[in-house]
């Protein structure tokens, strides 16, 4: 674990694992935390970048984010802090809106990109859904909310299923005490983000969605996946809001085998392909605590 002293946050950041370097870019109102139960199988084939965005968890904000460009701001000069030219991106929920909008202003950092659980455009069922959300912040303790985001982001079987294991997850993000005026900022940040712009993203990209996700229903992310040029979309039967986490076994090695594609195809230049493998961790060693090149 490490922080990244950036213009506007003291960033909380971890890095796990060998190969080519993965950002993972946690969703609304929950931390780095949200990636644990995948993160370990990810790190048998990435160098894993796993962050908490500006005023969640372990980041602490200088300044309070007032757009969905201020996250991307925070997110490349982590890269920079951490010497990462590009870097294969993957966003969940509000991590897939933030990881797209980087993707279309800074498109010669993203290798691949994953979107899951998300959309380019703010439509008027999302925005009676981030109102029912922000009614339980306002009115009701952060458990309700984290009850209200469990429920309509997990599948009904997934819920029939594993009972113990969705009071499990209230309960850790109750523990986590993210203040409700943060997650407040984020649906703000949301709201206010300005269209689509998606046939402008150039990296290969592929987009994730649950057949039953009532937080963002699937048809937004089939429709953001028309108009990304060349984009794959994946729907996950019987999966909600987070399929990694339902469905592991189906999303995970169809995740692995997109962004390895990258490293089939640069097999022809072995050199630069070599560089490219070096691991992040062994490039950190390089680097002071406080970002200091040595």
């Amino acid at each position: 674990m490490a922080w990244a002293d950036l213009t506007d946050v003291r960033c909380y950041y971890e890095v796990l694992g060998q190969g080519e370097p993965l950002l993972l870019i946690p969703g609304l109102g929950v931390t780095s935390s949200v990636w644990d139960p995948i993160a370990c199988e990810l790190a048998e084939h990435f160098s894993l970048i796993l962050m908490d965005n500006r005023g969640m968890g372990r980041s602490v904000a200088k300044r309070e984010s007032a757009t969905l460009s201020d996250y991307c701001s925070d997110i490349i000069e982590l890269l920079d802090h951490l010497q990462v030219d590009r870097a294969h991106v993957m966003g969940l929920s509000l991590g897939g809106v933030i990881a797209h909008r980087l993707a279309i202003f800074h498109a010669c950092r993203i290798d691949r990109l994953v979107l899951a659980s998300c959309t380019d455009h703010f439509t008027p069922y999302l925005t009676h859904i981030a109102q029912l959300l922000g009614q339980t912040l306002r009115r009701l303790r952060s458990r309700a909310f984290a009850r209200t985001i469990e429920i309509l982001g997990s599948s009904p079987r997934y819920v029939d299923s594993n009972p113990e294991m969705i009071e499990q997850r209230v309960r850790e993000k109750y523990a986590q005490n993210i203040p409700p005026r943060a997650i407040g900022r984020q649906l703000r940040c949301l709201a206010a983000s300005d269209g689509e712009l998606s046939d402008r993203i150039a990296a290969p990209t592929m987009v994730i969605a649950g057949e039953h996700d009532f937080l963002i229903p699937s048809c937004y992310a089939r429709e953001m996946a028309n108009r990304i040029p060349r984009s794959r979309f994946e729907m996950i039967p019987g999966a909600g809001h987070n399929p990694m986490v339902e469905c592991p076994e189906q999303v995970l090695p169809m995740i692995i085998d997109f962004l390895k594609q990258s490293h089939r195809l640069s097999s022809a230049a072995p050199n630069a392909q070599a560089a490219a493998e070096l691991s992040l961790s062994r490039r950190l060693e390089s680097v002071a605590p406080g970002g200091t090149r040595i």
